[in-house]
């Protein structure tokens, strides 16, 4: 396919037949499941309609979207994983006629069995490793503190593994998603944002050659910057303090959101815990959730940004929108898409800091 995307089946190799798409779109997002589409023109061949009998858009065939450009040394993987849906329009005569191919990543396999378990003596990280193990994916887990023992409390599991893992992503202030290699090789992620490495994307607005068409920002200060909670230990029957004070994150600016307001604004975690670990993580859970206060929004294309490719969960560099608001930014969402002239990218970003105003200071 001429215009940079080439389709793979489940070992890697490219699928024949289905060099007529006329548009593709993918939807990334922080800690969800990525989802693609396949547009297709369907016209009328050997008494027949295109694509409609294709076994290779059949339910469960597995896809991988690689995106291929002159300035990437490899084709990068967008989303691999199994079709379920189509969306078929026919016109009489068939010119008009559309077939759109809907399919998400392979995380969508975990939601479909409900399960009833019982898990004991692991940590969070450790029953993830083991659950993601099972649908072939490599785990790729942060550790977990709290251990979940037997002579306490097990960790119990009422729902599929999907929902299970991302409740306990959320209960530790984590992300659970899955990305793909350019061999096919799917990762799953079970961690945090590394707020600390360096941006992988530079993007401007009015700058002398803008690397964005548009850009939009928000931001809501209302939101807790402290958690307090006190829990008992069921053993010793002793107080467990279930206070933090701020944030565990790193700042992508120098103005935290408590620097900003300068009061008290605290949430109260009620949750049962067996120990200060278990309390402390399911606070800075919290925290981190609330600890967004600035969204944006931009357009760009990937020949606007000299064929760097942006992601859900990189970290990019935003210049050009003043001295408070430049800096840098967590991608929270990415839309592909892909046609036979361009890549546009539709992007969400989130921050958590800013830095102070420069008054008369250049953007």
């Amino acid at each position: 396919m001429s215009f940079g995307v080439f389709i793979t089946n489940n070992i890697n190799l490219p699928v024949s037949g289905l060099e007529g798409v006329s548009q593709v779109v993918v939807q990334e997002k922080l800690g969800q499941t990525t989802t693609f589409q396949l547009h297709f023109p369907v016209d009328i061949q050997n008494g027949d309609l295109t694509y409609l009998s294709d076994l290779s858009l059949d339910p469960g065939s597995v896809l991988g979207i690689n995106v291929t450009s002159g300035l990437l040394p490899l084709p990068e993987c967008l989303v691999k994983g199994p079709v379920y849906g189509q969306n078929i329009d026919l016109v009489s005569g068939g010119e008009g006629s559309t077939l759109v191919v809907h399919g998400a990543d392979t995380s969508i396999t975990m939601a479909r069995q409900f399960k009833s378990q019982s898990w004991a003596n692991v940590t969070d990280s450790e029953a993830v490793a083991l659950i993601v193990g099972q649908y072939g994916l490599v785990p790729d887990t942060s550790s977990t503190n709290t251990r979940h023992l037997e002579t306490k409390h097990v960790l119990v599991q009422r729902s599929n593994d999907l929902d299970f893992v991302r409740q306990l992503a959320r209960r530790n202030g984590y992300y659970f998603w899955i990305s793909c290699n350019s061999v096919g090789i799917e990762t799953a992620h079970f961690k945090r944002p590394n707020l600390t490495l360096p941006a992988t994307v530079s993007l401007s607005i009015n700058n002398p050659e803008p690397s964005l068409n548009e850009l939009s920002i928000s931001w809501n200060v209302e939101r807790p910057t402290s958690v307090e909670g006190t829990q008992l230990d069921l053993s010793t029957k002793t107080p467990m303090p279930g206070l933090l004070p701020l944030s565990p994150q790193t700042g992508l600016g120098t103005m935290s959101l408590l620097a900003i307001t300068q009061d008290t604004r605290s949430a109260h975690v009620a949750a049962p815990a067996d120990d200060i670990g278990n309390m402390l993580a399911r606070a800075e859970g919290t925290l981190i959730s609330a600890d967004w206060f600035i969204t944006a929004r931009a357009k760009t294309s990937l020949h606007q940004t000299g064929g760097q490719l942006v992601r859900a969960h990189q970290v990019i560099d935003l210049q050009g929108a003043g001295s408070r608001h430049s800096g840098k930014y967590l991608v929270s969402g990415v839309k592909h898409i892909i046609t036979a002239s361009s890549h546009e990218m539709e992007i969400e970003l989130i921050r958590n800091a800013w830095n102070p105003s420069i008054p008369g200071g250049i953007i």
